[in-house]
């Protein structure tokens, strides 16, 4: 990093805020502060500079990078004649963006989904205890369950990948109309 010095109350400032935001996504705080201290610097930033700069350990520091690194938030560089890792941020947040709710929106539905299985087999196997009305019943309201995830399975694939991507700007005509 170009300088030692402690970040500005400004940068500060959105460092903290950019931590809120991610925990408001259900991510690592300190992976947004990581994020946005690495997005606010013209320079590439060691391991330790975030240690100091955060005031994280050494450990949660290493822990939040591999996983920006895993999301394509953040890359590794090698600066020559010194034996540090440095990194800096990806700019492209929108495509990170996009990204991470395409992958944890698909994630949630996978998860989920073995569950709508074992209902409809619960239905399908309920003893002579349950009415042949509440099996209607639970069919009909399983139905809508399945309907509504097929839907956002659907939703899903009509992500665009990045802000270059045909269906981002035909999405972004759209919601523009709508304003």
């Amino acid at each position: 990093m170009k300088n030692k010095k402690q970040p500005s109350d400004t940068k500060s400032e959105i460092i903290n805020l950019a931590g809120m935001g991610f925990s408001r996504f259900s991510l690592s705080p300190i992976a947004g502060q990581i994020y946005a201290l690495l997005y606010m610097n013209s320079g590439p930033v060691t391991l330790n500079d975030m240690v100091r700069e955060l005031k994280i350990s050494k450990g949660s520091a290493s822990m939040n990078i591999r996983a920006l690194e895993s999301w394509g938030a953040v890359r590794k560089l090698w600066v020559n004649s010194d034996r540090k890792d440095y990194y800096e941020a990806n700019p492209d947040i929108m495509t990170i963006a996009l990204k991470r709710v395409k992958e944890g929106m698909s994630k949630r539905i996978n998860e989920f989904s073995p569950a709508l299985d074992r209902a409809e087999n619960l239905i399908a196997a309920a003893d002579n205890k349950t009415s042949a009305e509440d099996k209607k019943f639970y069919r009909e309201r399983l139905e809508k369950i399945q309907k509504l995830f097929s839907g956002v399975q659907k939703a899903i694939e009509i992500i665009p990948d990045s802000p270059s991507d045909k269906k981002f700007k035909i999405i972004s005509k759209i919601v523009s109309v709508l304003k």
